[in-house]
């Protein structure tokens, strides 16, 4: 959102295509496919969509891609999960393999490019662009690391402007772009490692351990610390103390570690003093942020499943349930 304009993505399927089907997926050595992945097999509509926010009416409205699609998604997932980033000028929009985008306000296409043909297992996209001064940054963990990455191209023409490899399995988190006193860091989730990067250049500034579960909830930051979470195969959340350097393993930048009550998708939220989490399942864990020392626990009064992240307002967390 911008001003009064918003901007919405849509995934629309279309009939099967006869002999379409997903990128194969290798695991120990094994094709494998996911229980829950579908999608590949059919067409899609691929659209930005710019509302008035006083009245909810639809200004313009564009296909940005059309056609076969690289992966399958998961069932409860779509093409169109990440969100688009804008400066107030152009929007940013990335469909991951199937291209990464930018319009104007008016509608109107400034330059598409393609990072490659990004894959996750079948689960589908969910890392959004990031924007930090003339880049447009992506990271692109993908399968079990061999093809990962994260790069950076020229806001202004699309151009690649520098891409940092990286030994990292799928993830679907976004990266995170902290203030320090004396430079912008932008923190990285990863299960095997959790790194910062000089955003102009891509240089590694420091790495931590990672989240060790794949990681789909994104970072937040406040009070110089940032705080990584998944909880898929296994649970944990960590401060770590930003403006480090080299590995900080075993270091005073590592402030706390916890090993419960993390999500598998909703991502954390840091209000005032306290870090909150919110499992799938509708556990709360509220945490001091500085410390990690357990402030309360509970649970929602009927049961529930949640995907989306908690938003806060007027002392107050905003949970939304993701419905039957």
């Amino acid at each position: 959102m911008w001003n009064n304009r918003i901007f919405l993505t849509s995934s629309i399927e279309g009939p099967v295509v006869p002999g379409a089907e997903a990128v194969r997926h290798i695991r120990k050595g094994q094709e494998y496919l996911h229980p829950d992945s579908v999608g590949a097999d059919h067409s899609y509509t691929l659209k930005l969509i710019c509302l008035d926010a006083t009245t909810g009416k639809v200004l313009w409205e564009k296909t940005v891609y059309e056609g076969r699609v690289y992966d399958n998604r998961h069932r409860k997932n779509t093409y169109a999960s990440t969100t688009p980033a804008t400066d107030g000028k152009y929007v940013y929009l990335s469909f991951e393999a199937e291209g990464l985008y930018c319009y104007d306000f008016d509608g109107k296409l400034a330059w598409k490019t393609s990072l490659g043909k990004i894959a996750k297992g079948g689960m589908g996209p969910g890392t959004s662009p990031v924007l930090y001064e003339n880049l447009v940054i992506l990271q692109c963990d993908q399968e079990y690391g061999e093809t990962s990455f994260i790069a950076a191209v020229d806001r202004k023409t699309g151009k690649e402007v520098w891409r940092v490899p990286r030994i990292h399995r799928r993830s679907w988190a976004t990266p995170l772009l902290v203030k320090t006193p004396s430079r912008t860091e932008l923190v990285t989730s990863g299960a095997e490692s959790v790194i910062s990067y000089d955003p102009a250049t891509g240089k590694e500034l420091w790495r931590a351990p990672g989240v060790v579960s794949n990681p789909i909830p994104s970072p937040v930051a406040g009070k110089d610390l940032v705080f990584v979470s998944a909880g898929s195969q296994e649970k944990r959340a960590m401060a770590i103390r930003v403006g480090g350097a080299g590995d900080l393993t075993g270091t005073s930048n590592i402030i706390w570690s916890y090993e419960k009550g993390t999500a598998y998708v909703p991502s954390p939220i840091l209000y005032g003093d306290y870090l909150y989490l919110l499992t799938d399942a509708g556990a709360i864990t509220c945490l001091e942020a500085a410390t990690g020392k357990v402030i309360y626990q509970a649970r929602m009064p009927v049961a529930a499943k949640f995907t989306a992240s908690p938003v806060a307002f007027e002392g107050k967390i905003l949970i939304i349930e993701r419905g039957r």
